[in-house]
């Protein structure tokens, strides 16, 4: 199913089924996850994407553990970058040391962002240039909305221009579409020569 043990999960837009993505890959065997960038979320909300995250984990849902995945959260949803400061080079950091760590112990280990590839984290760098700076390979989610072709390709083309390696196009096709799934597959496989399968297919196969 997966050709290395180290991702980051990069998603064509918000809300498009990351979490669930990482979620259930953390069902497959020993792995790490994390989320070092949330927002819109409390620490009390068991449905936040942090939560979630402890849970496939099988973590308990306290501060402590939310500072270990996820010590950028902000309640307000609003890109990070106007949600509050973040320090770029920190945040590449931690990712640095949770790499460090999976390899250290043989485990997976998805790192997952918020919003879409080009949402802000700072004023001057977005998580385009959290990809670029980690030179890991990423799978990309993408979805069968009307409009999602244009969103994944261009994607794809700001990924590639900064050599970021996509593994995989995960299209997550539950959501209300004119569009054939097998035809939306075929569309960006034409397009980018990059495997594409979806949701489900993925995570059974």
């Amino acid at each position: 199913m997966l050709q290395k043990k180290i991702y980051l999960i990069l998603g064509i837009g918000t809300d498009i089924g990351k979490t669930f993505l990482v979620e259930n890959l953390l069902r497959f065997g020993e792995g790490l996850a994390i989320k070092p960038i949330a927002s819109g979320c409390r620490d009390d909300d068991k449905n936040s994407d942090p939560a979630k995250i402890l849970k496939a984990l099988g973590l308990k849902n306290s501060k402590a553990n939310l500072d270990s995945i996820a010590p950028w959260r902000f309640k307000k949803a609003v890109s990070p970058h106007l949600a509050g400061k973040i320090n770029f080079a920190e945040v590449v950091k931690f990712c640095c040391e949770k790499i460090s760590q999976a390899k250290k112990e043989k485990k997976f280990l998805f790192i997952e962002s918020a919003g879409g590839v080009m949402t802000p984290i700072s004023d001057k760098k977005t998580f385009l240039d959290l990809a670029a700076e980690l030179k890991i390979p990423v799978l990309l989610v993408s979805s069968n909305y009307l409009g999602s072709i244009s969103h994944t390709l261009c994607a794809i083309e700001a990924l590639r221009a900064k050599k970021v390696v996509i593994e995989k196009i995960i299209l997550n096709d539950n959501f209300p579409s004119q569009t054939k799934t097998k035809d939306l597959i075929k569309t960006l496989e034409n397009f980018s020569r990059i495997k594409t399968v979806t949701l489900n297919n993925f995570l059974h196969s």
